[in-house]
């Protein structure tokens, strides 16, 4: 690995974590914000500590308010249960995501990782929600529709570029969204559900779907005023075994 590429890239632990065997959780902006407030969504319902942050000049100069106090914009949580959650709100260049990318993963191999697990929205007009995976290894223990055709792109693609050179097993999970760039609580909710099926995370996702509801309800009275039936709340949720194409 080029030595500049893990100079440019300082993760800061400020609460240590012991060597071990992890599950990491990829959470970063994207189509519907699903992977960054999933992420985020379950990190609070659990109660896992922000244990570090990653500090560059490559990282666009932001801060995010959580709980009333200024936090960087590229985070780290976890360590216990032998879960971490790495999450950002900030958008990446393409040269800022390799630098990146390779620099978290440096650190995190010294950590140690079992298997990495990303989350990521698609643009998609399909009527039915069905999730798609993609997995180096096990993706039956997951209730999702297997895909063999897609596209990974950004910082989620020099993660799995680096997996797959160091032989650690990846997955990817696709949640269709008609969300350019505001949450898709639903789509949150479905993709929380899949995970609390396997890792046993046992997420209440219902405050999720309520939000949902009620944003669903507000477009429908704002299109009724306006004599249109906004289609991007007519999604349905189908098991992986019973939906069409996506």
């Amino acid at each position: 690995m080029p030595k500049e590429m893990v100079d440019d890239v300082e993760v800061v632990e400020t609460l240590p974590f012991e060597k071990g065997k992890y599950t990491v959780f990829l959470g970063f902006a994207g189509f519907g914000m699903i992977g960054s407030t999933a992420a985020m969504y379950i990190v609070r319902s659990r109660g896992f500590l922000e244990r570090g942050y990653v500090r560059s000049r490559l990282i666009s100069p932001m801060m995010i308010l959580i709980d009333g106090r200024p936090r960087p914009p590229f985070r780290i949580y976890g360590g216990d249960e032998g879960l971490i959650f790495i999450v950002s709100e900030a958008l990446f260049t393409t040269e800022s995501s390799w630098h990146l990318g390779f620099g978290v993963m440096e650190w995190l191999s010294k950590k140690g990782v079992k298997e990495f697990i990303s989350m990521e929205g698609v643009l998609s007009g399909a009527r039915e929600r069905v999730i798609m995976g993609f997995s180096t290894g096990d993706l039956s223990r997951l209730d999702v529709r297997p895909t063999q055709e897609g596209m990974i792109s950004g910082i989620n693609a020099c993660f799995l570029d680096e997996a797959l050179r160091r032989g650690i097993p990846w997955t990817s999970l696709f949640v269709p969204t008609q969300f350019m760039s505001s949450v898709d609580y639903g789509a949150v909710a479905d993709l929380i559900e899949v995970l609390n099926g396997v890792f046993n995370l046992r997420v209440d996702v219902a405050p999720l779907r309520r939000r949902d509801e009620e944003l669903r309800r507000m477009a429908e009275r704002m299109a009724k005023e306006r004599g249109r039936i906004p289609s991007i709340f007519s999604w349905r949720r189908s098991p992986p075994s019973q939906a069409g194409g996506a």
